[in-house]
């Protein structure tokens, strides 16, 4: 006996392989700017994302995190500042 999922469509009981998916209308997202902080790197307070992204710049740092998909490590995983030194 094989096992059967059923979905909602309509008020009835459908199987989900023939229940087409719900899709939300197109739609605006609206994200808010970030609160201020102080920089651990030199103490100023960043208040905006556009201060956020110049003082990355000013600095060769950026932002990092463990959030990528896949079975291997992208390349900028390495460390790399992206800045050559002299």
């Amino acid at each position: 006996m094989t096992r059967t999922t059923y979905v909602i469509r309509n008020g009835k009981p459908v199987p989900k392989i023939f229940g087409a998916a719900l899709l939300a209308p197109p739609a605006f997202h609206v994200m808010g700017d970030i609160r201020a902080f102080r920089s651990p790197i030199d103490g100023s307070v960043i208040a905006s994302r556009s201060q956020l992204r110049e003082h990355e710049r000013r600095h060769g740092v950026r932002q990092v995190g463990n959030d990528w998909t896949g079975s291997t490590r992208p390349p900028w995983w390495n460390g790399s500042t992206g800045r050559t030194e002299p």
